[in-house]
């Protein structure tokens, strides 16, 4: 990411944990029947590699290298890596706008939940573009929060919802940006782009809903949310209505991905 934008989640523990709990075989699904044993993988936005372990599982005996931008992520993927005994995975710090790989070096470029917190996603795309070898798969998947799936209905707990999208977008981030990756592939010059949307049910809520109160309470003191309507005691209580919520004896919280495949040209 760039100087103009921030990472909503953050990397708080509840940040952590909430990240913690994605794995390949759920959030990579769409893109494992296209891997192939021997394949040079890149995952952008590795976070703290519990996806990218099982993207180098796909790929034996070829090879992943996993970047983020917070050293601190960097560093528990690696970790991650060593408890699994991966051995064909490493990591290192770097912006997805600016790849330190030579043009071509990868037969595969994945990012999972990073898209939405970016400025300029056609300037990373044009940077995954580059270090794509010609005939090189892109696999992108992002939340579209108009989707969002909250049971029981709490008005004050879906408005808690709406102020963190204000939050996102303040930090530079589009909540919707699954909806355009069809047209961002297609501009960048990325062919045979194949959409697909599932829904990710979050086993455990209230752990998501202590992450989304936490980043709303942290935006608000920051004064990062902008609406005339809306004072920093108003945010505290939109914050009580979504912990509370999260009590009643069955609750969903589920959330709408998209995820998007393309290939470089030949």
């Amino acid at each position: 990411m760039n100087k103009r934008e921030t990472y909503t989640p953050g990397y708080s523990e509840v940040a952590v944990r909430y990240m913690k709990r994605r794995y390949a075989a759920r959030d990579a699904a769409f893109a494992l029947p296209r891997l192939k044993p021997g394949m040079k993988l890149l995952d952008c936005g590795c976070g703290p590699g519990t996806i990218t372990v099982g993207l180098a599982e796909a790929v034996t005996p070829g090879s992943v290298v996993g970047v983020d931008l917070e050293p601190s992520q960097v560093a528990l993927a690696e970790k991650t890596a060593a408890e699994r005994g991966i051995k064909n995975a490493r990591f290192e710090v770097a912006s997805v706008y600016q790849l330190p790989f030579p043009d071509c070096s990868f037969d595969v470029v994945f990012s999972h939940a990073l898209f939405e917190h970016l400025v300029e996603p056609p300037a990373a795309l044009h940077e995954i573009h580059r270090v794509l070898r010609p005939g090189g798969m892109v696999a992108l998947s992002s939340p579209d929060w108009s989707g969002n799936l909250m049971a029981p209905r709490d008005p004050e707990a879906e408005r808690a919802i709406e102020v963190l999208m204000a939050i996102q977008k303040r930090n530079g981030g589009n909540p919707y940006v699954g909806r355009e990756f069809g047209r961002l592939l297609q501009e960048t010059g990325f062919l045979r782009i194949g959409l697909t949307a599932r829904y990710d049910s979050y086993e455990d809520v209230p752990l998501a809903a202590e992450l989304l109160a936490e980043r709303i309470e942290e935006g608000a003191g920051k004064q990062v949310v902008t609406s005339p309507d809306l004072d920093r005691a108003e945010v505290g209580e939109l914050c009580r209505s979504l912990r509370r919520w999260v009590k009643h004896p069955a609750v969903l919280f589920a959330q709408a991905f998209v995820e998007a495949i393309g290939y470089k040209e030949p």
